[in-house]
């Protein structure tokens, strides 16, 4: 009974995996918001055995800068028109309008396989895990292909049998190294030695927001530390302020907010014992979404300005609450 399980298991991989081959679909379906990307179609087959004719791959709103690469024995065709808004580029450059479809005509015979190259920009509107549709229509010299269709709510995309090739966004930059709970990943955490006597500290930590929400730091903690505030450093009229931030500190959606010397930081005041160099600081962080998380602040040189070269400043562990 075993064995015939497996059999049937073996055999739906199979079957979905030679019916998920025969479809248009993207080479690498993740890129970076606000990087270039290269987009690489990947077509296996004709239309029910006649030859591909004719490629026209619809391009998405807030993909910008298109670039159709050349193919030997195939003419390109472009379509231009305006975008929904303008769009920043590299440089601080503006872009309003340029390629919004893209066809290549030539012949493919139903037995080959061939690939259709774009290159272009992701603009900085998106948020990590949108998904954009690359709606693509595949005319044959008998038929016509039209990979545009979308899951609905609960459908399984599998059961489409014109799937739209997706392509999904992923963070502008890495997810930096550190702990992670919910959708907040602290890292670079780090503070300053001081001297024995002082009463007063400061830490220092980046905030990256990987969700699709904002979120709050609203309070922070360390057994070291009478307490610890969210404060904002700032200049009025030449004279150095320092203030709490009332109703805690945002963090949008996507973005990295980062806690600097001169800049927001936490303030630890009425300290019980010295922030001593090459030893680190627990500290307990408040999210108003992701809940509790506690971190450890890597304690460098009296003078220090930040971790040396980007080092792993981040070591931290889950709090058990």
């Amino acid at each position: 009974m075993k064995s015939a399980v497996l059999a049937l298991a073996a055999l739906s991989v199979a079957s979905f995996c030679s019916h998920a081959s025969a479809h248009v679909v993207l080479d690498k379906s993740e890129t970076r918001i606000g990087k270039t990307f290269k987009a690489v179609l990947a077509v296996p087959h004709g239309c029910e055995g006649a030859a591909t004719v004719r490629l026209t791959v619809q391009v998405p709103e807030g993909l910008i800068a298109i670039k159709p690469m050349p193919k030997p024995g195939w003419t390109i065709e472009v379509k231009k028109g305006a975008y929904a808004r303008a769009y920043n580029f590299f440089h601080g450059a503006q872009l309003s309008e340029g390629v919004k479809e893209i066809s290549w005509s030539g012949r493919l015979e139903d037995g080959y396989y061939d690939e259709f190259i774009f290159t272009g920009f992701v603009a900085d509107t998106f948020k990590p895990g949108d998904v954009l549709p690359i709606a693509a229509v595949q005319d044959c010299e008998k038929g016509t292909a039209k990979w545009v269709e979308l899951a609905a709510p609960g459908q399984d995309p599998h059961a489409l049998k014109y799937p739209a090739p997706l392509l999904r966004l992923t963070s502008a930059e890495p997810p930096p190294r550190g702990v992670a709970k919910g959708d907040i990943i602290v890292s670079s955490g780090w503070s300053r030695a001081t001297p024995g006597g002082a009463k007063v500290g400061a830490g220092y930590l980046s905030l990256t927001n990987m969700g699709r929400e904002p979120d709050r730091l609203v309070a922070a903690s360390a057994d070291i530390a009478e307490s610890v505030e969210i404060h904002e450093m700032s200049t009025r009229d030449g004279v150095m302020m320092m203030r709490p931030i009332d109703g805690g500190l945002p963090i949008p959606a996507g973005q990295t907010v980062t806690l600097t010397s001169g800049g927001i930081h936490l303030m630890l005041t009425g300290l019980k014992a010295p922030l001593v160099e090459g030893k680190s600081v627990p500290v307990t962080l408040q999210f108003e979404r992701a809940g509790k998380m506690a971190v450890l602040l890597d304690v460098l040189g009296v003078g220090a300005q930040a971790p040396g070269g980007q080092q792993d400043g981040a070591k931290a562990e889950h709090a058990h609450h």
